[in-house]
């Protein structure tokens, strides 16, 4: 019925109001898709998360000083296949495409941590042509390039997650700036293939970008930096791994449950 004002304008006339069937059957359906959300956010759920752990002496260190955190969660595995003074450039030394890939497929993990380069100041070495192109040359940046992108991928194609943690500032200068230029080939190529980037740069740095060997904390300051300018201590890798652990819901939120956060203390 339409309705007209005492000025003679049309009124709009008001909708029946929604019947108690009708909103428990919207109610129903709701609490449906809800569950059915839920459903499929628990099937890809892991029951044990299995992180490998792949990379140099940075990598390896930071194995190490997560071991004895990590292992007490019990739906937690990690694998250590870090080698030191191996990285991306010398093949002839170590091939880090085949070894990752190799022990991809041997452990079947959920997620792996790459973190490298900190050897990788010098030629890279092409062994199949005998050939080596100087750091800082275009061949030596596709090649680079190439080689994280032959590391990254059996990961991702096999299913697992892929973080790659950049090189973090160092006190050399020389080496600080060759990290730089690193940093941007490999971020470049880990995002291109599907990896995750953690950057440390910014965590390494004080205001002004210079070299930070230690933090200031409410109880002082705290070394997190080892001596030799490139490495850091115990306390040090836990730092930098919580980069990535306490932001994890956000970059894998199915491998939260498992992985949880790191404590700083």
């Amino acid at each position: 019925m339409v309705l007209l004002s005492s000025a003679g304008v049309v009124l709009a006339q008001p909708a029946p109001a929604q019947t108690a069937t009708a909103q428990a059957a919207t109610a129903q359906t709701a609490t449906a898709q809800t569950a059915t959300a839920q459903a499929a956010t628990e099937s890809t759920l892991p029951e044990q998360v299995k992180i490998l752990f792949c990379g140099d002496s940075l990598a390896q260190g930071m194995f190490l000083s997560l071991n004895g955190v990590l292992r007490r969660r019990t739906n937690l595995r990690i694998v250590n296949g870090t080698l030191h003074a191996t990285g991306v450039t010398r093949s002839d030394e170590h091939d880090w495409p085949t070894a990752a890939r190799d022990l991809v497929a041997r452990n079947h993990p959920n997620l792996v941590i790459f973190w490298i380069g900190a050897n990788d100041f010098r030629p890279l070495v092409v062994r199949e042509q005998r050939i080596r192109f100087a750091f800082g040359t275009q061949g030596f940046a596709e090649g680079y390039a190439r080689r994280v992108t032959e590391m990254v991928t059996p990961a991702i194609a096999s299913g697992a997650r892929v973080v790659w943690f950049g090189l973090p500032n160092m006190r050399n200068a020389q080496f600080a700036d060759a990290a730089r230029q690193l940093n941007e080939i490999q971020q470049n190529a880990v995002v291109a293939a599907g990896g995750v980037w953690i950057p440390t740069w910014d965590a390494t740095s004080d205001p002004q970008g210079r070299f930070m060997p230690s933090l200031t904390l409410d109880r002082g300051a705290r070394t997190f930096r080892a001596e030799d300018g490139v490495h850091f201590t115990d306390w040090g890798y836990r730092r930098i791994a919580s980069l990535f652990f306490d932001d994890v819901d956000h970059f894998f939120p199915e491998l939260a449950p498992g992985l949880g956060r790191l404590s700083d203390t």
